[in-house]
């Protein structure tokens, strides 16, 4: 318990893990790969929906991944067309906490509803890919990579919605507390 206080004030005194994308270079397929797994705001937010997504029983279990998938890559193509935002940090941060907060309460809203919410994450989250991909002068291969590893973590979000023993129970407060303390830790900082 102890060694794992001084780790979390160990990345609470370090405020650039808090910053959604700096410090990412996307200039190839493996740099685009391996974004979401260590960006916190992209690695949390896809296993969010994918797993608020594998609690439905209808179409919307895979329908909210896919449709992520498309969206963030349409965010993309806005980013790269559109000089930048200054809310779109705020927002992504506001993603990672109301993802936090859905699961946190079990909310179970109508498909439509959860569909437009999980538009207007992918658009943002694509956003700011695409503008980091400008930046890099390099476009397809780190996009390829990148939603191939959306893609995983979707999936694995998916698959982690399928426990529904006490080991889903303790996944699910456990991903909704990481999502939650992420999200007011990202508005914050």
């Amino acid at each position: 318990m102890k060694k794992m206080m001084l780790m979390l004030l160990g990345m609470l005194a370090f405020p650039a893990i808090a910053f959604a994308h700096p410090g990412h270079d996307m200039a190839n397929f493996a740099s685009g790969f391996t974004h979401p797994f260590t960006g916190i705001d992209h690695l949390l937010v896809m296993l969010a929906v994918g797993y608020w997504a594998g609690q439905s029983q209808s179409s919307a279990r895979w329908q909210v991944p896919m449709q992520f998938v498309v969206f963030m890559l349409g965010g993309v193509v806005l980013g790269a067309m559109i000089s930048g935002l200054a809310f779109v940090e705020v927002a992504i941060a506001v993603s990672v906490l109301a993802m936090g907060l859905v699961i946190l309460l079990n909310t179970s809203i109508n498909w439509i509803w959860q569909l437009a919410l999980t538009t207007v994450f992918a658009l943002l989250h694509g956003f700011v890919h695409g503008q980091e991909l400008v930046a890099a002068g390099n476009g397809l291969a780190a996009v390829a990579g990148m939603l191939l590893a959306t893609t995983i973590l979707l999936s694995l979000g998916v698959y982690l919605a399928s426990f529904k023993d006490q080991i889903g129970l303790l996944l699910q407060r456990g991903l909704a507390a990481l999502l939650t303390f992420s999200g007011l830790y990202l508005l914050i900082a």
